[in-house]
């Protein structure tokens, strides 16, 4: 495998470890994904915020702890490289359910894309700066009214462990 190869394969990776850190609430993985001080900027259909890679952890928890199960489909990125770093974007597309306090559910889908700066700090490749957005929508985010999970909700955590 050439140093591209090589290069493109650990920055696919990263899109999985992202996906499975949100999706699994496992936002001690967010450290193999965003350098700390990394940019992050999100633009998820009316909600938009920005933060460090050092607080994604705790920004992302406190948006997500609203959803019972979420699920991110990431497609493999297209990448350029720019000197010494990568240029990545990444369609998306995520499910957010939540459960309302009266027992229903509430789905919310956005589809959008993942802009990404890549650089190398050691032998990892992480994200520098991120521009995300989302501008197609279906359904909406309950910002009250839902339970809420500060961990995994929809199946036990072990289970998902003991399958790895």
């Amino acid at each position: 495998m050439n140093e591209f190869e090589t290069t493109y394969t650990a920055i696919a990776h990263s899109y999985s470890v992202y996906a499975r850190a949100i999706d699994e609430k496992r936002f001690d993985l967010l450290e193999r994904v965003f350098h700390p001080e990394a940019e992050l900027e999100y633009v998820v259909g009316p909600h938009a915020f920005r933060c460090s890679g050092a607080a994604a952890a705790s920004s992302f928890g406190v948006f997500l702890e609203k959803c019972w199960w979420t699920n991110h489909l990431i497609a493999a990125p297209t990448i350029e490289q720019s000197g010494a770093r990568f240029h990545s974007t990444a369609r998306v597309q995520a499910s957010h359910l939540q459960r309302r306090l009266d027992g229903g559910m509430s789905r919310w889908l956005v589809r959008g894309s993942y802009h990404d700066t890549f650089e190398r700090y050691g032998d990892t490749w992480l994200i520098t700066h991120r521009f995300c957005a989302t501008p197609d929508e279906e359904g909406e985010f309950l910002e009250a009214g839902v339970e809420l999970y500060d961990g995994l909700a929809w199946t036990e955590r072990e289970k998902i462990a003991a399958a790895v």
